[in-house]
């Protein structure tokens, strides 16, 4: 955990930047004279540099012109913190407007200044210290021309000395990639499949490449046993800046998450969101302790208060526990095929849970 929510953020898309596989059905429209092999090896590339860039900017987020709001502040509805948060954007956002007001000449880009100055005022995410951001990443092998030459000057560029891949493919890149895209944020390399040829539901994407047999039939087995239980799916299959995320909802009026799945690093993660441990805290105590130990943490955020509304509070075998139920979840972190019975339970306590507590509101 970092002093600042940026450099949270930061790490954040740090830590789920996915490797770019050997061979992949790249789009022909992102190649710009690259053969497929040449473009496959420039995001790596450019992966690299990016998981440099973002590390330099976790380290000195005052060098890039971050705003510097500590985590401890990084409570819901605080436009500081928001601010600090989205300051994260600020590197690419940059990058795809630079793209779109640009022109690809041989291996510079070169940025119509006009435009340039327009587009800056309303891109999604909105960046400012532009000239500090550009000149750090003159450490990071880029070269910018022209900025600042005022007399006449009309266009600007931007070039990679030590090779000829990295701005021909961040140049198609980017062309194909709406900003809109989380996954953007990582240069995640299924941008650039033609969205007619991506995997119509990547489980084949991510159970392939990213986890291991286990992994994936626990989650089948879960997803089977939730789907059964009367839950929905919050989303579909979701390319972001995480691999693969799934959401399960009991009320899709309510949009109530119970479960995330998510696949970071090769690494299954699920988290159970339970608002009512306290219902059948009777059952949990029958569990073996690899299931039972999940809920015997504590986990609260910075303004939790008896008075709030989203803090949870249970008893398990005779002690008490507390979690913020806003920002904090149960991880499963066994993933036992025995186990599934288990949480199909859980679940549906919860479910019959939140059914009697709707009724009474």
């Amino acid at each position: 955990m970092h002093k600042y929510c940026c450099q949270n953020m930061l790490q954040n898309y740090l830590d789920h930047i996915i490797p770019v596989p050997k061979d992949f059905n790249v789009n022909p429209d992102c190649l710009y004279g690259l053969s497929k092999a040449e473009f496959i090896i420039g995001l790596n590339e450019l992966t690299d540099i990016l998981k440099s860039i973002y590390l330099d900017m976790i380290q000195s987020p005052d060098e890039y012109g971050l705003p510097l709001v500590e985590d401890i502040e990084c409570k819901p509805f605080n436009p500081k913190a928001a601010d600090s948060k989205n300051s994260s954007h600020r590197l690419i956002s940059l990058l795809h407007t630079l793209v779109q007001c640009g022109e690809l000449v041989e291996n510079q880009l070169v940025i119509n200044k006009k435009l340039f100055s327009e587009s800056k005022q309303k891109p999604l995410y909105k960046f400012t210290k532009v000239k500090m951001i550009l000149d750090k990443l003159g450490d990071h092998g880029f070269m910018i021309e022209d900025f600042n030459k005022k007399a006449g000057s009309t266009e600007f560029s931007l070039s990679y000395l030590d090779s000829s891949y990295i701005i021909p493919v961040l140049y198609g890149y980017m062309k194909q990639t709406p900003l809109k895209k989380q996954a953007l944020f990582s240069l995640n390399y299924f941008l650039a499949i033609k969205e007619e040829e991506r995997p119509a539901n990547n489980h084949q994407l991510i159970f392939s490449e990213y986890l291991s047999g286990s992994e994936q039939e626990f989650y089948l087995r879960l997803n089977e046993a939730v789907l059964a239980e009367g839950l929905i799916f919050g989303t579909s299959d979701d390319y972001s800046n995480i691999s693969f995320r799934r959401e399960y909802l009991i009320n899709p009026k309510d949009k109530t998450r119970l479960i995330g799945c998510f696949s970071d690093f090769g690494k299954l993660k699920i988290f159970l969101r339970l608002r009512h441990v306290d219902h059948y805290a009777d059952y949990i105590e029958t569990l073996p302790e690899r299931v039972k130990q999940i809920f015997q943490v504590e986990s609260n955020c910075h303004f939790c208060q008896e008075s709030c509304g989203y803090q949870n509070k249970w008893t398990l075998e005779n002690k008490t526990y507390t979690m913020c139920g806003y920002q904090q979840y149960f991880e499963i972190v066994d993933y036992s095929i025995d186990d599934i019975k288990y949480y199909s339970e859980i679940v549906s306590k919860e479910v019959e849970s939140s059914k009697v507590k709707r009724k009474k509101t």
